[in-house]
């Protein structure tokens, strides 16, 4: 279900990889004509953005109690592994 949301929101997992690493660099980068911080600002992109997370977000509630509760412990195991990730390029950058 994880994947599901993800494709949900982001399309495929690998779109959401991209897309965490773009929002990293917005949040790293603070160049004021940055184009991923630009894009950022459009609000065709944000209102996209919206509109898929309600989708999410109604799906989620549609859950049957105990699918919920397994999705939750997917999700965890999920974003655990992205932190490990992230962790492991931040620590990749630091030695470089």
């Amino acid at each position: 279900m994880v994947e599901t949301i993800s494709a949900t929101l982001y399309g495929t997992v690998s779109e959401f990889t991209k897309i965490r690493k773009a929002l990293q660099k917005l949040a790293v980068d603070r160049a004021p004509d940055d184009p991923l911080r630009e894009a950022a600002r459009v609000p065709a992109y944000a209102e996209a953005l919206g509109d898929r997370m309600v989708q999410g977000f109604r799906e989620y509630d549609s859950l049957a109690p105990g699918e919920r509760a397994h999705q939750e412990e997917a999700a965890r195991a999920y974003l655990a592994e992205q932190a490990a990730e992230i962790e492991q390029e931040r620590s990749a950058q630091g030695a470089s």
